[in-house]
């Protein structure tokens, strides 16, 4: 019988791709054509005013600073005369100081690399069954998230007060609406046809170190730069990352209600969580010598809780004014806080009152940000307003796992679009960090700058250049 089905398979398949050969000899079409573009961001921060005493987050940091951002494109594409378009799609990050050390601790790239950030093929017929990708991208939620780039001053999600990319902000933490859980691990993707204006995506990541490996004989799961496990080819529940199997599912609507175009987005991730994993384990899980028992109080069990995002944007345009808004929140997240680190919840504290032991409580923790942003255009010109909170408990070290930092940043300014993509922008920055409550004094010494209220004000040139 197993015979008799791959001979019957080879037969299909010989038939498929005689087909197929007929095919290309007589249709006009033509392969993946590849064509580059990007941007380029660069801009010079000043703090006028900033709380900069021994003890402060920006104590003896300079008050000037310069960054640049840039992204190259690598885009190919053809579209057959069946109507199937098929494309790939790689997204180069290159920063000024390219020989840094990456980091995959996080899900987040160093901010002194050069690295592949997006890396997919697609297949999609838009009108009848949608898009698939396969590779290395953001999961779905993440891509149909819309609010944090529109209005504001410059309109464009990596620069203002809701971006990874150009920051100056001495604080303890950044607000950002667009958290990518799986790291852009490799992953496949589906979009649905837009029916009504409606547009629904899902996606699945096995593992987020990706499915880069070598072949046979390959050492490991790629999973990062540390990860030795030497259990196959596939994803391995023992590998050095903190989380497996992440989905994501996102819903989209844009249309026109009067003289209005909306659009609006909602959206949700998680994975199923490892509890305590470290690298170069070996022995089965569960042991004594594997990882941490998830169901074990104070042995992983403040941990066990699966990660999960929430998120939810729109955007209105009415003729010159444009306003945006977006919310995420998340919940659970191996290591806690990514958005800003911490201390996590201070469980033992010395006989002078100053915490020694600390733990992350990720089953309880969660962070919360949100960004509004209003924008004016009128020729070359564009002005702008945007203000963005977090809110991050569970960072500041105290004993009350609930107690929040809160973050709030606001920046004013404008555009001047010198011609096709080329703009200048200007803006001034208040970012505010409130602690929640009393200073939280830590045994060692060290400053606790999360439990420490401050401020700043820069003053912001940016510019953007786009091939």
């Amino acid at each position: 019988m197993k015979k008799l089905l791959l001979g019957t398979s080879a037969l299909v398949a010989a038939g498929l791709f005689s087909h197929g050969a007929l095919a290309q000899t007589a249709t006009t079409d033509t392969p993946v054509q590849f064509k580059i573009g990007g941007q380029y961001y660069a801009g010079v921060g000043a703090f006028v005013q900033q709380d900069d005493s021994p003890g402060d987050v920006a104590y003896k940091r300079e008050p000037i600073s310069a960054q640049d951002y840039f992204l190259i494109r690598f885009i190919g594409s053809t579209t057959f005369s069946n109507g199937i378009t098929a494309g790939v799609w790689t997204r180069l990050n290159a920063f000024s100081a390219p020989f840094g050390t990456t980091s995959t601790a996080n899900g987040y790239q160093s901010s002194n690399n050069t690295v592949i950030k997006d890396s997919y093929l697609y297949l999609k017929n838009a009108a009848v069954w949608g898009e698939f990708r396969l590779g290395d991208d953001s999961d779905v939620r993440r891509n149909v998230a819309t609010g944090n780039n529109a209005g504001a001053a410059n309109g464009d999600g990596n620069l203002g007060a809701n971006s990874a990319s150009l920051q100056w902000l001495n604080t303890p933490v950044y607000n950002f609406t667009t958290l990518n859980l799986d790291g852009r691990g490799t992953k496949a993707a589906y979009y649905s046809p837009t029916v009504a204006g409606f547009q629904l995506g899902l996606s699945f990541t096995p593992d987020k170190g990706g499915g880069h490996t070598y072949g046979p004989g390959n050492v490991g799961d790629n999973s990062g730069l540390t990860d030795r496990i030497t259990n196959g080819l596939t994803p391995s529940l023992q590998n050095n990352e903190s989380a497996y199997d992440y989905w994501s599912v996102s819903g989209q609507w844009s249309g026109t209600v009067g003289p209005v175009k909306a659009v609006g987005t909602l959206g949700y991730s998680t994975a199923s969580r490892k509890c305590g994993v470290s690298s170069n384990i070996t022995t089965a899980l569960g042991t004594a010598a594997g990882p941490v028992n998830c169901s074990i109080l104070g042995a992983g069990g403040t941990q066990n809780a699966d990660p999960q995002v929430y998120n939810a944007g729109m955007q209105l345009d009415y003729g010159p004014f444009e306003l945006g808004a977006d919310y995420e929140q998340t919940q659970a997240i191996p290591g806690g806080v990514i958005n800003g680190g911490g201390l996590g919840q201070a469980t033992a504290f010395n006989a002078a009152g100053a915490a020694t032991t600390f733990a992350f409580k990720t089953n309880e923790m969660i962070s919360k940000n949100i960004d509004l942003n209003l924008s004016y255009t009128v020729g070359a010109i564009r002005l702008g307003a945007e203000w963005s909170r977090g809110i991050y408990e569970g960072i500041t070290g105290d004993a009350n796992v609930k107690r929040a930092g809160t973050e709030d940043e606001i920046q004013v300014g404008g555009t001047y679009t010198v011609g096709p993509g080329v703009a200048l922008i200007g803006f001034v920055q208040e970012a505010l960090y409130d602690a929640g409550g009393a200073y939280v004094p830590l045994a060692s010494g060290a400053q606790n700058i999360y439990a420490k209220d401050s401020n700043s004000t820069a003053l912001i040139f940016e510019t953007s250049l786009k091939f």
